[in-house]
C-alpha cells in the first residue's frame, strides 16, 4: 500500500514584501518598483486633504459585518496625478505573483483605500482597529492578492499592528516606513487596536477569476 500526495496547486507563501529597511528594495533612478520613500509616503497621506482625488468613506459595504472594524478611510482612484502610484503597485504585485504564487490575475479592479488608525478617534472604549477577517469573502471572491503599504514611521504610533495568520502565532512583518506587504487574500489577518498616535496605510486588492 502506498500514498499518492497531490501536488499543491497554490504556493502557500504567507507573504512577500518590498522592505523599506533594505536599500536594495528601492527602485533605481528612472524605474518605478519597490518600496516607497518617505517623501512618497508623505505625498500619499496628503491625498486625504485633496477632495478631487480622495473622498472620505465609511469602510463598510452591504452584506459585510461593519461591527468588526473602525478606521477612517478614503478611496484613491487612478488619475493622471496618481498614475505613478498605481504603476508602482502594479509592477510590484506582478513581480511578486510571478515569483511566489502564479495566480490568474487581471489587476486592481477596486479603488485603493487610504486608511488612518487614529488613537484620538474612539467609540466608547473602542480604539480604531480591524478584527480578524479574510479579504476574499462574499461579495469579494474575485480578490486574490492583498497588499498594504506602511506610510507611517513605526516610532510615531503604538498598536495598530498588522498580523497575518496561517498558524496560531502571527507572522513577524517588517514595519519600516514605505514597506509594501503582499499576501494571498484568503489569509486570515487583523489590525490590532491603535494605542497611541496615528498609523497611515494604503491597502488594495489584486483580482482575477475566482479560485477553483
Amino acid at each position: 500500500m502506498f500514498w499518492i500526495y497531490p501536488e499543491k496547486k497554490y504556493n502557500q507563501t504567507k507573504f512577500t514584501c518590498y522592505d523599506a529597511g533594505e536599500p536594495s528594495h528601492f527602485c533605481k533612478k528612472g524605474e518605478n518598483w519597490g518600496a516607497f520613500t518617505k517623501d512618497e509616503c508623505n505625498w500619499i497621506i496628503s491625498l486625504s486633504n485633496n477632495v478631487a482625488v480622495a473622498k472620505p468613506q465609511s469602510y463598510t459595504v452591504e452584506d459585510v459585518n461593519s461591527n468588526n472594524h473602525q478606521v477612517s478611510s478614503w478611496e484613491i482612484y487612478q488619475t493622471q496625478k496618481t498614475n505613478w502610484l498605481w504603476q508602482r503597485l502594479i509592477n510590484n504585485f506582478v513581480t511578486a505573483n510571478s515569483r511566489w504564487w502564479n495566480y490568474d490575475i487581471v489587476g486592481i479592479l477596486e479603488p485603493l483605500q487610504l486608511l488612518c488608525y487614529d488613537s484620538t478617534n474612539s467609540s466608547g472604549d473602542c480604539q480604531d482597529y480591524y478584527d480578524l477577517h479574510i479579504d476574499n469573502g462574499y461579495p469579494f471572491s474575485c480578490r486574490k492578492i492583498s497588499f498594504s503599504v506602511e506610510l507611517s514611521d513605526p516610532n510615531s504610533y503604538e498598536g495598530a499592528k498588522l498580523n497575518l495568520y496561517l498558524t496560531e502565532e502571527p507572522s513577524i512583518l517588517p514595519k519600516d516606513r514605505g514597506t509594501m506587504i503582499m499576501f494571498p487574500s484568503f489569509i486570515l489577518h487583523e489590525v490590532t487596536p491603535i494605542i497611541q498616535g496615528k498609523r497611515w496605510a494604503l491597502v488594495g486588492w489584486v483580482s482575477g477569476p475566482q479560485f477553483r
